[in-house]
């Protein structure tokens, strides 16, 4: 916890490679009341995901899951997860990436979404150039940063399509 609280991130990577026991523990920091602590979790976990490819599309299929309101989880709370692995193995998250989107209609969920799909973007934006209809059905919002990401996503979006 302490790593997480001092944003150890090289600690962390540490640990996920060398101590996969470790990824239990952080899975559940995902819903920790800090948002730095929650952060650093999702980050960790997106480089266990590079070093095993398989554990991370499992954890790609819980964030999912969480999603869905049988799970009765607050699933707004793995969307970072599910960016951060994106954006480290892009190839990992591509499959998930409609399915993600599928649930912008929901206003909880959206902001999240959207940065997970920015994070996304920053590495490979072609994986969201066939989302690029969903995303001028969304209207425009209020906050600022909602709105700033839709607007930077509707850009690389149509800029792939071109």
């Amino acid at each position: 916890m302490e790593m997480l609280r001092r944003d150890d991130r090289q600690g962390l990577k540490d640990l996920v490679v060398q101590q996969p026991r470790s990824i239990r523990y952080l899975q559940g920091r995902l819903w920790d009341p800090e948002h730095r602590v929650r952060q650093n979790a999702a980050e960790a976990l997106g480089h266990a995901a590079v070093e095993n490819h398989e554990l991370g599309r499992e954890l790609l299929r819980r964030a999912m899951w969480a999603l869905n309101d049988e799970s009765a989880m607050n699933g707004k709370y793995t969307l970072p997860l599910i960016g951060e692995i994106g954006y480290r193995a892009p190839e990992l998250v591509a499959p998930f990436i409609g399915p993600m989107t599928s649930y912008l209609w929901d206003e909880d969920l959206r902001p999240g979404i959207l940065r997970a799909l920015c994070r996304i973007a920053e590495v490979a934006p072609n994986l969201i150039a066939d989302i690029h209809d969903r995303l001028e059905e969304i209207e425009s919002h209020v906050d600022p940063g909602e709105q700033e990401c839709l607007d930077h996503l509707l850009a690389v979006t149509g800029e792939v399509q071109d």
